[in-house]
C-alpha cells in the first residue's frame, strides 16, 4: 500500500533545490542569530521562528517550482 505517489525525475530535482533553499535559510538566520548574539549578548531570533521560517521556505519553493513547471 502506498501513501505518497512516486515523484517524477524533475519532481525530485525540484525538491532538492527546494531542500538546498531551506539550508541555505536555516545556516543564514542561525549566523544572524549567532553574531546578534555575540555583539548584543541576546537571542535575535527565537528557534521556533528559525525552525519554522526553514520548513515554510522548503514547502513553499517546492510547491512554487512545481507549478511553474505543470504549468508549462
Amino acid at each position: 500500500m502506498m501513501f505518497f505517489k512516486r515523484m517524477n525525475k524533475q519532481e525530485s530535482v525540484n525538491s532538492k533545490r527546494a531542500a538546498e533553499a531551506g539550508f541555505i535559510t536555516y545556516m543564514l538566520l542561525t549566523a544572524i542569530n549567532y553574531f546578534c548574539y555575540l555583539f548584543i549578548e541576546q537571542m535575535f531570533l527565537s528557534p521556533t521562528l528559525i525552525f519554522w521560517s526553514g520548513l515554510v521556505v522548503f514547502f513553499g519553493y517546492g510547491l512554487l517550482i512545481n507549478s511553474k513547471e505543470k504549468s508549462k
